[in-house]
């Protein structure tokens, strides 16, 4: 296989997983992880694998692996937070697509905070989120356009 079958070969992988044929990608992605060792290949495996096999902690290590080589690379922290998603680890998830906006802006982490309908953190994390303190000072800085 040439570099240029190879390169659609990966834009193919991408588009199905994209578009949740998962089945396809994967096809797509085993052949493409055999001859290009990038991280980009490893965590469209590594995403492709926890969602058709549920190799949920495989999967995110291999994410996490990736982001090790490429840390400015959001795209790593987009394929990580959706594995935690599927693992029911939501908290964590959070974290990382909130990592993967410092690292570099991605509007598809933006899609995804938006499809879970996330709060912003409370002015005081040490005190609950009802505390009086969260509620009235939270209240204000939106009021004042900060937050």
């Amino acid at each position: 296989m040439n570099k240029d079958d190879l390169d659609d070969t990966i834009k193919k992988g991408i588009a199905a997983a994209e578009k949740g044929d998962i089945h396809s990608a994967l096809m797509l992605f085993n052949e493409a992880v055999e001859k290009r060792n990038t991280p980009e290949v490893h965590s469209y495996h590594a995403y492709c694998l926890a969602q058709s096999e549920g190799r949920f902690s495989a999967a995110a290590k291999r994410c996490r692996e990736s982001i090790k080589r490429e840390p400015g690379n959001s795209l790593h922290y987009l394929l990580l937070g959706r594995i935690l998603l599927l693992a029911g680890e939501k908290r964590i998830a959070v974290k990382t697509f909130r990592q993967g906006l410092k690292a570099s802006p991605n509007p598809k982490i933006i899609v995804e905070l938006k499809k879970l309908g996330l709060r912003k953190d409370p002015p005081f994390k040490n005190l609950g989120r009802s505390h009086l303190l969260n509620r009235t000072f939270g209240k204000l800085l939106s009021s004042i356009g900060i937050r």
